[in-house]
C-alpha cells in the first residue's frame, strides 16, 4: 500500500502537471508582440506632407515649408502650424499595444475599411510614408486604427477622428476681413439694382442717395454693415484670378472706408545738449488714419462665392450669406413706406 506521504507526493505531481499543461495552452494561444508606433518609420518632426480625407471625398493637405505649414493646393496659404504639430504628435503616439480585431469582417463595424472609414491619413517624409485608417471610438479620446494594407485593428489612445476636420477653415485664420464695426465710416454697395452709399452718422447710418421727401428705412443696415466689416472665409483659393472666378464682370462690389488708430514706429529721441531747455511733452492725442478696401464677389463655386478683398493677397471662398447681404439689397428696401393711418393712428390718453 502507498503511504500517506507517497499519496501526497503523487497529488502534488499531478497538480504540477495540470498547471504546466494550462500554461502551455495559454502561452501557445498568445502571440508575443513588440509594441511599435502605428506610423512606424516616420517621426512627427520628419513629416513633410500630411493629408487626410473623409468618406465623402473631402480632403485637406498640408505641406511643411521653411516658415511653417501651408496649404499647397492654395498657393501656400498659411496654416495654424501649432495645431498641425499637435495632431502629428498625437498620431505619433498611436501604437500596437491594444489589438482589437484581426478579422476583415469587423472592419466596416469599426469604420476602418477601405470603403467605410472616418478618416484616411497619409504621412510622407523624405525617406518613408505611411497610411492609416481612423474609425469609431472605443471610449473617450480613443480611436480604432488600422494600417493600410494590414488586417489588424488597434485601439489608439489620445486622439479622436473628429479632431481632423476636413473643413479648411478649421486650420487657418478664417478672419479674411476683420475691421471693428465702430470704425467703419462709409459703405458703398453696387449690385444689379444700382449703387447704394451709406455714411455713419453717430451711432446710426445715413443713406446718402435718399430721394428728397423720403424716409430712410434702416432695417437692412445691421446685416449690411456687419458683413462689410467682418468676413470669415470658407476656403482659400489661391493667388491667381482664374477665369472660372468670373471677377472680370463681378456681380457685387462693396467699397468700405474706415478709420484706424495711427501707431507710428517708435523712434529714439536724441537727448538735448541742455536738458534745461528741452520742450515739455505734449499731452497724448489719438490720431486716426482713414483707409479703404474693396470686396469683389464673383462666381458661385461649390458651397460658397468667390471673393477678393483689395486688402488681401488671396482669393477665397466666402459664405453665400455674405454675398446675399449685398446682392439682395434694393432701392425699395431703403425707403420707408408711408404710414397710411397718418397721425390719427397715434392717440395717446391725455395726462391729468
Amino acid at each position: 500500500m502507498l503511504s500517506r506521504s507517497n499519496i501526497l507526493l503523487a497529488i502534488l505531481l499531478l497538480a504540477q502537471g495540470v498547471l504546466l499543461a494550462i500554461s502551455v495552452l495559454i502561452s501557445s494561444g498568445t502571440e508575443a508582440r513588440p509594441v511599435e508606433p502605428l506610423a512606424a518609420g516616420i517621426a512627427a518632426a520628419d513629416v513633410e506632407r500630411f493629408s487626410f480625407a473623409d468618406d465623402l471625398d473631402n480632403e485637406v493637405t498640408f505641406a511643411r515649408r521653411d516658415d511653417g505649414w501651408v496649404l499647397p493646393g492654395a498657393d501656400d496659404f498659411p496654416v495654424d502650424g501649432d495645431k498641425v504639430e499637435e495632431i502629428l504628435n498625437k498620431i505619433a503616439g498611436l501604437d500596437t499595444r491594444r489589438l482589437i480585431a484581426s478579422n476583415p469582417a469587423n472592419f466596416a463595424r469599426l469604420e476602418v475599411s477601405d470603403e467605410d472609414f472616418r478618416r484616411k491619413l497619409s504621412l510622407e517624409s523624405a525617406a518613408a510614408s505611411a497610411a492609416l485608417y481612423l474609425g469609431g471610438s472605443g471610449g473617450v479620446d480613443t480611436v480604432y486604427v488600422r494600417r493600410a494594407g494590414e488586417d489588424k485593428v488597434y485601439l489608439g489612445v489620445g486622439l479622436s477622428s473628429w479632431e481632423l476636420s476636413t473643413q479648411t477653415s478649421a486650420w487657418v485664420d478664417a478672419n479674411y476681413v476683420n475691421v471693428p464695426l465702430a470704425d467703419v465710416l462709409e459703405i458703398s454697395v453696387e449690385n444689379a439694382d444700382g449703387r447704394f452709399t451709406f455714411a455713419r452718422d453717430g451711432d446710426s447710418w445715413r443713406y446718402t442717395d435718399l430721394p428728397e421727401g423720403e424716409t430712410f428705412e434702416d432695417t437692412k443696415m445691421p446685416i449690411v454693415s456687419r458683413n462689410a466689416a467682418t468676413v470669415r472665409l470658407l476656403e482659400p483659393l489661391g493667388l491667381k484670378a482664374l477665369d472660372e472666378y468670373e471677377l472680370a464682370e463681378p456681380r457685387v462690389v462693396v467699397q468700405v472706408r474706415y478709420q484706424r488708430v495711427d501707431t507710428p514706429a517708435e523712434t529714439v529721441d536724441e537727448v538735448p545738449a541742455d536738458e534745461a531747455e528741452a520742450p515739455e511733452a505734449s499731452a497724448d492725442e489719438t490720431v486716426y488714419i482713414e483707409e479703404e478696401y474693396t470686396l469683389t464677389f464673383g462666381a458661385n463655386l461649390e458651397d460658397g462665392v468667390v471673393l477678393k478683398s483689395s486688402a488681401a493677397e488671396y482669393y477665397v471662398l466666402a459664405p453665400e450669406t455674405v454675398f446675399k447681404a449685398f446682392n439682395d439689397l434694393t432701392q425699395a428696401d431703403l425707403i420707408r413706406a408711408p404710414d397710411t393711418n397718418g397721425e390719427a393712428a397715434f392717440n395717446p390718453t391725455p395726462m391729468n
